[in-house]
């Protein structure tokens, strides 16, 4: 049952740690899990105690998700707290507060709209069409295909051409170096309080310093070109830049730099991954496999997908739903209580840093029997209208929600369709699989796949 109370003003219920250094081993080894184990025990709201006397709260019910996201929004913020990310994205969309936030919010808002994402849907098909017949090579040779690293490159050039335009393929490489970089300086977990001293630690952070100098100098390239051009051709980018103009409070380089950078990570990374496990529980679950191939051969054939026949794929749809509830990119959120705040009938103190772990409530039993179970038919209609909705938040939810989700599904069944078309993905013999919590949830040991070209179809 979830711990809730209603009539009281205390904390919540604690798990145990060990003397001065909480539970950080644990969520070291593997948060996702361990967060997991604390929902199922503890139900609605946890106090996870961390080293030298600091803690965390876990908020795993769904209805008290709604407390925090929604009824209580006003009272948080969002956990800007590490300095990396703040180097990286800057007081982009993920991390601005207040009014700059919403005005940035506004003025990007229409490169998000269904109507203006289904424009977009004939130039993504071809790209990804495009992209797909390199794979043609590994499907003659029998060598394993890296998938991770060219789902990475295929939602990369995605998502540059549509932040900044089609000059982004010249630079594609370039930016494709560069992300590498910075995902291999990223910062270790912390090993104590003298973490950051150490060598290693101060080895990356040179790197990730070098890293994120040269994406600005390749951002303020993008910047520089769209400012002497029109709006039409320099993508969201283009639209930032004209819609400040028109309301006569024009973006700053910086102002730009940081929404480009925020965009074009945000919009890569998660799709990727999404589209690594995809295709890995395809692998593992022929009948499913078959299924959707039935229907992406009894709806497209050979043609290339349009928008109209994305709507018409509703298995591959639940499909690309189950995978996100199962191995969500985005496994956790985290927020800051900005003044006292009840959640569940419990207090969470000022500076309270709440947080939500996808991976733990999407495997809530009593929301999700046998949850390990990889099963599209929970997604049916009637299914999901059975369902409390916030047990399912891939995106997340609130008014800080993912201003991509909508794009992120489009873009996935774009790419899982055309896959279909041409090619069957089977895990290399050998490769190791276990999820990893970095930024975005991703294979610990990568993902080496096995391609197949389909007989009679467009892969042959």
């Amino acid at each position: 049952m979830p711990a809730t109370r209603k009539d009281a003003d205390v904390p919540p219920p604690a798990t145990r740690g060990l003397p001065y250094f909480g539970c950080v081993a644990a969520l070291r080894r593997n948060p996702m899990e361990f967060f997991q184990r604390l929902a199922v025990r503890f139900g609605g709201i946890t106090r996870v105690p961390l080293q030298a006397g600091r803690s965390l709260f876990l908020v795993s019910e769904p209805r008290l998700i709604k407390e925090l996201l929604l009824d209580h929004r006003a009272r948080f913020v969002k956990n800007t707290r590490y300095p990396a990310m703040q180097r990286l994205l800057g007081q982009g969309l993920l991390l601005s507060e207040g009014e700059a936030w919403r005005r940035q919010r506004l003025l990007t808002q229409p490169a998000f709209k269904p109507s203006e994402l289904k424009r977009q849907v004939d130039w993504m098909s071809c790209y990804v069409a495009r992209f797909l017949a390199r794979w043609s090579v590994h499907a003659r040779s029998g060598q394993a295909l890296d998938a991770e690293l060219e789902f990475l490159r295929l939602t990369q050039l995605l998502a540059g051409v549509l932040v900044v335009g089609p000059r982004f393929e010249a630079e594609a490489e370039e930016m494709f170096r560069i992300s590498e970089a910075i995902k291999h300086a990223w910062p270790a977990p912390p090993r104590g309080i003298l973490a950051g001293f150490r060598k290693p630690a101060r080895e990356r952070a040179v790197r990730l310093e070098q890293a994120c100098g040269d994406l600005d100098r390749l951002v303020q390239h993008f910047i520089d070109q769209q400012r002497k051009g029109t709006a039409e051709e320099g993508g969201i980018l283009g639209t930032l830049i004209a819609g400040s103009r028109k309301e006569g409070r024009p973006f700053s380089d910086q102002e730009l730099r940081d929404q480009v950078v925020t965009l074009f990570f945000a919009g890569y990374e998660t799709s990727a991954a999404s589209m690594c496990w995809t295709h890995y529980l395809l692998a593992t679950h022929p009948l499913v496999r078959d299924r959707l191939l039935r229907e992406v051969d009894e709806q497209l054939g050979t043609r290339t997908p349009t928008g109209e026949d994305l709507e018409r794929l509703s298995y591959l749809e639940q499909v690309l739903q189950e995978s996100l509830r199962i191995y969500s990119p985005i496994h956790s959120l985290s927020r800051v209580a900005t003044a006292e705040c009840p959640v569940g009938g419990f207090k969470l103190p000022k500076d309270a840093t709440a947080v939500v772990s996808l991976y733990a409530t999407h495997r809530l039993p009593e929301h999700w029997p046998d949850p390990e179970r990889f099963d599209p038919e929970r997604f049916t209609p009637q299914a999901c209208a059975a369902r409390y909705s916030l047990a399912y938040i891939p995106f997340a939810v609130g008014h800080r929600n993912c201003i991509g989700g909508t794009l992120a599904m489009i873009e996935g069944k774009l790419i899982l369709a055309q896959v279909a078309q041409r090619y069957l993905l089977d895990v290399a013999p050998g490769q190791r699989i276990e999820a990893m919590a970095a930024t975005t949830m991703r294979p610990r040991h990568g993902m080496r796949m096995l391609v197949r070209a389909r007989e009679n179809q467009m892969g042959r």
